[in-house]
C-alpha cells in the first residue's frame, strides 16, 4: 500500500492506494500557519478515521506550497520512516511537454495529465478547478500541448464579497436557472453558471484548434459545484491522486 499526498493551495488531499486501486482519500486545509505538530495531527486523524496503519511501502508527493513540501517530507521520515519521492524533473512520468519551457509545467498539471492519459487516453480536455482554474490539452500523441489559466471559482466569489459594498458571500450552489430573481440566486448564477460557460467556452476554442474532437474530463475541488451543469464532462474526483500512484509505480519499476 502506497500514500499520495497531493498539497495544493487551498486543500491538501491523501490518498491511500493497493496498486493503482484508490482505497480511502481524504481532504484537508493547505494553512502556511499551521505547525510541523498540528499537520502531524492531521495526518494521524487520517489514518484513525480510515482505519489504517502507518505501515505503508511508499509516499509520493506532489506540491505547489513549496513550505508545506518541507513539513510533509519530514512528517513522512518520522510517522512512516519513509523519504518520500516529489514529482519534479527528476522523476520519470512518461509524459511528453510540448511547451516552450517545460520546467514551468506545475506538478500538479503533469498529475492531472498522467492520470488522464491512463484512464482516457489520448485527444483530452482537462478542466482542473482549484484555486485557480487550470484548462489542459493532451494531444493525439499522449503529450501535454496546451493549457489555459483563470481565476479559480472560489476567489472568484472572495473577491465579489470583499471588493464590493453590498455584495454578501455565496453558497456557490446553481440556481436552477441562470436568470436569477434575488441577490443570492444572481450571486450564485454569476458565478457557478460563468465558470461553466468559461470551461465549456475552453473546451471548444481547445478542440477547434486542436482540429478535432476531444474527450472532457472535469475534476479539482471546485468540479463538484459544476459537475451537473457540466454533465457532458466526465466527472473524475481524485484524477490528481490516480496521476501520483501511476508516478509512483513507474518510478518503482
Amino acid at each position: 500500500m502506497i500514500l499520495c499526498i497531493d498539497i495544493g493551495n487551498t486543500v491538501t488531499e491523501f490518498g491511500a492506494f493497493e496498486g493503482k486501486e484508490l482505497l480511502v482519500a481524504y481532504k484537508t486545509n493547505s494553512d502556511i500557519k499551521k505547525s510541523q505538530d498540528e499537520y502531524r495531527g492531521v495526518l494521524r486523524t487520517f489514518l484513525l478515521e480510515s482505519n489504517l496503519k502507518s505501515d505503508f511501502e511508499g509516499v509520493i508527493i506532489s506540491s505547489v506550497v513549496p513550505s508545506l513540501l518541507v513539513i510533509y517530507v519530514s512528517l513522512s521520515k518520522e510517522v512512516f520512516g519513509l523519504s518520500p519521492l516529489i514529482v519534479g524533473p527528476r522523476l520519470k512520468t512518461g509524459l511528453a511537454l510540448k511547451v516552450d519551457h517545460s520546467n514551468e509545467v506545475g506538478s500538479d498539471l503533469v498529475c492531472d495529465s498522467v492520470g488522464a492519459v491512463e484512464a482516457y487516453g489520448s485527444n483530452l480536455f482537462i478542466a482542473d478547478l482549484g484555486t485557480a482554474s487550470k484548462f489542459i490539452y493532451i494531444d493525439s500523441a499522449r503529450a501535454y500541448s496546451g493549457l489555459a489559466i483563470g481565476v479559480g471559482l472560489r476567489l472568484a466569489a472572495e473577491a465579489l464579497n470583499e471588493k464590493t459594498a453590498a455584495l454578501p458571500s455565496t453558497s456557490l450552489i446553481a440556481p436552477k436557472f441562470s436568470m436569477g430573481k434575488n441577490t443570492a440566486d444572481c450571486l450564485n448564477s454569476g458565478l457557478t453558471y460563468g465558470m461553466s460557460f468559461m470551461t465549456r467556452g475552453f473546451a471548444e476554442s481547445f478542440a477547434r484548434e486542436a482540429g478535432q474532437p476531444l474527450k472532457k474530463i472535469l475534476t479539482g475541488g471546485n468540479a463538484f459545484y459544476l459537475k451537473d451543469i457540466l454533465n457532458d464532462f466526465i466527472y473524475d474526483e481524485h484524477l490528481l491522486l490516480k496521476g501520483l500512484a501511476s508516478i509512483y509505480w513507474r518510478n518503482k519499476k
